[in-house]
């Protein structure tokens, strides 16, 4: 069945599926950036340490995986800068922004580079790892599992240590611009 995937449905059946092989590779890049400008994702803020300076870089790729036991998944590009201290630290925090922090977002994401990122923002240090004083929430992580995929870094973080800002109005990326959420009424 060269050509096509399979898929098993829920009586147990094997299905073959068509694999479209005549997009160009660039054009499929693309095709796929275009579609997930169209996922709506919180704005987070990835920190550790490199010695005594603070790294970070934004990220929308950020995701739970388990509450048993507390687990979240992030996607780090192997290029970043935050890329080498995470890994040789083990250990992270996840900063997920209110939409009063749209300014930290060009800063983190390389308008500014290095520690003095950490100007911008009121940081804290909480077990060792910079946390944004007043984010949504604060996650303290340890790498826990670690898989390569293309120019990515899939990393599973247990999350060690929680904190709180109240009250609850996310920061989102929206189509490459940031965003907020309303409430639907009923």
């Amino acid at each position: 069945m060269s050509g096509y995937s399979q898929a098993r449905s829920a009586s147990g059946n094997v299905t073959a599926l068509p694999i479209a092989t005549d997009v160009d590779a660039g054009e499929l890049a693309d095709q796929f950036k275009n579609a997930m400008r169209r996922l709506t994702s919180s704005v987070a803020i990835i920190a550790s340490r490199d010695g005594d300076d603070p790294v970070g870089m934004v990220a929308t790729a950020v995701i739970s995986v388990s509450t048993t036991p507390p687990a979240l998944l992030i996607c780090i590009n192997r290029s970043a800068s935050l890329h080498r201290p995470l890994m040789l630290s083990g250990r992270f925090s996840v900063n997920l922004l209110s939409a009063a922090h749209s300014a930290l977002v060009p800063v983190f994401a390389g308008q500014v580079k290095g520690p003095e990122r950490f100007a911008h923002g009121q940081w804290e240090d909480i077990q060792g790892l910079p946390c944004l004083a007043d984010a949504q929430s604060s996650l303290i992580c340890t790498l826990d599992k670690l898989l390569n995929y293309g120019t990515h870094d899939v990393i599973i973080g247990r999350v060690d240590a929680v904190q709180f800002a109240e009250p609850i109005h996310p920061l989102l990326w929206e189509n490459g611009s940031p965003a907020i959420s309303a409430r639907l009424t009923q």
